[in-house]
């Protein structure tokens, strides 16, 4: 990736959101963020690159003529659907009685060495979790701090090579080139979690358009990344059916009529059927339409969180994403599935324009940190045998404040 362009794209279900940013001395600088509907993925699984393609290189090319940057290398987000994690920590000697560059690369290179995995899979991201220096914990960077041994907590993110060989086939025979592959709901981290918040187990959950995105962190950790094939889509098409509507028509009035359907429906004084443009769409069908599928795609949830092994220990659960929270009863819904505390983060609560950009954003702010671990370094590239780290790559997730991302982590930080 070039050194002071920072360019990243979220891979979802309902939209392709892309992000350019320029690596200051001090902060990332965005200088452009750009969404477009997305095509060739369904439910979280990129099934036709083809089709692909032609978006997202014209949304890369409509950034590059907005920002007069030339973008080749890029990060990608993808959805944890067919990919697993797993934690190790890796002892190195320090050769110079102090942590340089080349001992945590030292010790990434051991980490993929002490795992195994099968034929078919890659290992295509490793997280620093923490390290520990001559006994010592420490979370931040820890460049040139002195001491012999050092220890470095990882967890290191496993998927099938052919689902990710057919998002290298979107950027063949083009300019650019993938440098890095990291999980959507992963980098969520870097926008919902802060040292205030984090410090006990925290499920962050978002509930995208085709698929609801699951992982379990403890003091920052992730323990465990799930998916489950429903989402907003789901509500569209009952509606669709249920009302004869197109897929298309049912999507407009869900949009429309979600934020107060709930007082629609207990409104007496209203007729059942209610106008939304030139449509009529009873009152009735589209509550306990709406209803009883926020409440199965919910239990699936739980459900979910309680194979994780890790339910009983979970404190809160943060619940974002454009597939259900829009609509106007949803934290009472909430409230009689989860026996967990949880809370809804909803458009206002992010303090952005267009909240389907906020996991691009958080995969740039993902690389910038990483970038800055080791001052000009690459990030590692995940390439398709995946084979091993050359001398200049390495991997990191500090968390550092950053100022587009710190409204949000005020705004959490005020609810625990």
């Amino acid at each position: 990736m070039q050194q002071d362009i920072i360019t990243s794209i979220d891979f979802g279900s309902k939209k392709f959101s892309a992000t350019i940013a320029v690596r200051g001395k001090e902060n990332l600088d965005i200088l452009a963020v750009k969404s477009c509907k997305s095509i060739g993925i369904e439910k979280g699984m990129l099934i036709d690159s083809e089709k692909c393609k032609a978006h997202v290189l014209n949304l890369l090319s409509e950034l590059e003529i907005k920002t007069g940057k030339n973008v080749k290398g890029i990060a990608i987000g993808i959805s944890s659907n067919k990919v697993r994690i797993t934690e190790t920590t890796v002892i190195v000697e320090l050769d110079e009685d102090k942590v340089k560059s080349h001992d945590i690369i030292k010790a990434l290179k051991k980490a993929q060495n002490s795992i195994t995995i099968s034929n078919d899979e890659s290992i295509v991201d490793i997280l620093i979790n923490f390290y520990i220096l001559d006994d010592k914990v420490i979370h931040k960077d820890i460049l040139n701090w002195k001491g012999k041994r050092l220890e470095i907590n990882l967890t290191l993110v496993i998927a099938e090579k052919k689902e990710i060989q057919r998002y290298y086939e979107i950027f063949k025979d083009t300019k650019y080139n993938i440098d890095s592959i990291k999980l959507n709901i992963l980098a969520g981290k870097q926008i919902f979690l802060s040292e205030k918040n984090s410090m006990e187990y925290i499920a962050l959950v978002d509930i995208g358009a085709g698929i609801t995105e699951i992982a379990v962190f403890n003091n920052g950790i992730p323990k465990s990344v799930s998916s489950i094939p429903v989402g907003g889509n789901n509500i569209t098409n009952d509606l669709a059916i249920c009302g004869e509507f197109s897929f298309l028509e049912a999507d407009n009035i869900k949009k429309i009529y979600s934020s107060n359907y709930k007082s629609l429906y207990i409104d007496d004084s209203l007729p059942d059927e209610t106008e939304i443009g030139t449509i009529k769409v009873s009152r009735k069908l589209f509550y306990e339409v709406v209803n009883a599928r926020i409440e199965e795609i919910l239990s699936h949830i739980n459900m979910k969180l309680k194979n994780t092994g890790h339910y009983d220990r979970i404190c809160s659960i943060i619940l974002y994403g454009d597939g259900i929270n829009y609509f106007e009863d949803i934290g009472e819904i909430i409230r009689k599935i989860f026996k967990i505390k949880t809370q809804v983060v909803r458009k206002k609560d992010l303090g952005i324009k267009n909240p389907e950009n906020i996991t691009s954003l958080a995969i740039a702010k993902e690389v910038y940190d990483r970038l800055n671990l080791l001052e000009d370094a690459i990030i590692v590239p995940t390439n398709k045998s995946n084979d091993k780290i050359n001398e200049k790559e390495c991997l990191h997730n500090i968390e550092v404040e950053n100022h587009i991302l710190k409204k949000i982590k005020v705004f959490f930080g005020k609810i625990f």
